[in-house]
């Protein structure tokens, strides 16, 4: 990846403005690479550069092909299109097609063609650069990305043909609202390019996967199980910020004056469903709505060989074991072999359960996915 920060220029009717540069080097007629700063213009068709940098790069300007360039107010600039070697980065090299002008009076320009086209171009006003990098997806990558969102879609649009029960409905609708969710994080890491970071997402990934199994064999029962344990969880959230309130939320909540109404109506609920979730003879309550550990509930569903190889390994990277702190658990597009798996696990499971017709290229997708790591 390759980062530039903007400069500042100033202009005749508008002040000083911000203006996005990249700094490239650009490869002579002797092999040597020169380096040029280029305004990035994402209006302009075709990189641009003044007749100068032929004769620097040691170009016969003639000699490529003679094209007319209109300004914004109609005027003509005679130049010749070479196709010259760029260097953004040492690992990121591209031959990108420039015009050159025959004159002095036009800026350097980095435009569309031959780059908006083949990387990864992105302004950020927030900290005032430019981040240049490869595509986040190859070919094969966007379309398994392109029919993962389609598919997702589909099933999305049909939440009201759901043959589920409404307890049932919230929980399908809870769990899958957040894998989705995941699953676009663990893209946007990836596109930022960091995708080395993305074991603790595909971790939480791979439990709610697991939750969805678990809830999809007996949905009615355990969606039900699903929602009264959300009133255990907000209980003991609620009272833990009005218990010790130190922290600006703990404040807030403490002096709301709605907590005089809701702190009964949760106490209630609390009180009528916490017997189903108690553990052991102390009266204390399990920490999750399906009472029991993560590797029970893996075995439960006959995923505990999964739950060895991914969970546990993903684990000791989110709790910085020795092991994990030093070197990247893996790179690039492995990160959405993991992802695609179980989101495809769930979609199967929803059109299974909830009777949700898929398309036959849809079913053979989502089944092949989900078998990849079986």
């Amino acid at each position: 990846m390759a980062v530039y920060s903007w400069s500042r220029h100033r202009t005749k009717h508008f002040g000083s403005v911000a203006v996005p540069l990249a700094h490239i080097e650009l490869q002579s007629s002797d092999n040597s690479f020169l380096a040029f700063a280029v305004q990035i213009d994402s209006g302009a068709v075709v990189s641009l550069l003044r007749r100068s940098v032929a004769d620097l790069l040691g170009i016969d300007l003639e000699s490529g092909r003679q094209v007319g360039l209109s300004s914004v107010g109609g005027a003509q600039t005679k130049a010749y299109v070479h196709e010259l070697v760029t260097r953004f980065s040492p690992d990121m090299v591209l031959t990108i097609p420039y015009a050159i002008a025959d004159t002095e009076r036009v800026p350097n320009l980095l435009g569309r063609l031959g780059v908006f086209d083949e990387l990864q171009v992105d302004f950020d006003a927030s900290v005032r650069e430019t981040k240049i990098a490869p595509p986040w997806l190859n070919e094969k990558e966007h379309r398994l990305w392109t029919f993962m969102l389609d598919t997702c879609e589909h099933v999305e649009q049909r939440w009201d043909q759901l043959k589920l029960g409404e307890p049932a409905r919230k929980a399908t609708c809870q769990l899958y609202g957040k894998a989705s969710r995941l699953y676009v994080a663990a893209a946007g890491l990836v596109k930022l390019g960091r995708p080395h970071e993305a074991p603790i997402l595909i971790r939480a990934l791979f439990e709610v996967a697991a939750q969805f199994e678990y809830l999809m064999q007996n949905p009615e029962v355990r969606g039900q199980q699903f929602v009264d344990y959300s009133h255990v969880s907000l209980y003991h959230q609620a009272m833990e910020m009005v218990r010790d309130p130190k922290g600006f939320v703990g404040r807030t909540v403490a002096a709301s004056p709605l907590r005089g109404k809701g702190e009964p109506w949760r106490k209630k609920n609390y009180e009528r469903v916490r017997g189903q979730f108690a553990k052991g003879k102390k009266g204390r309550e399990w920490e999750n709505w399906y009472c029991m550990t993560t590797r029970d509930l893996a075995g439960k569903i006959g995923w505990e060989n999964e739950y060895n190889m991914w969970y546990r390994g993903f684990s000791k990277w989110v709790h910085s074991d020795p092991s994990q702190t030093r070197h990247l658990v893996y790179r690039g597009p492995s990160v959405f072999y993991f992802c695609d798996h179980y989101l495809a696990r769930m979609l199967l499971r929803i059109a299974k359960v909830g009777k949700i017709v898929l398309t036959a290229e849809q079913y053979e997708g989502l089944t092949k996915l989900s078998e990849e790591f079986v």
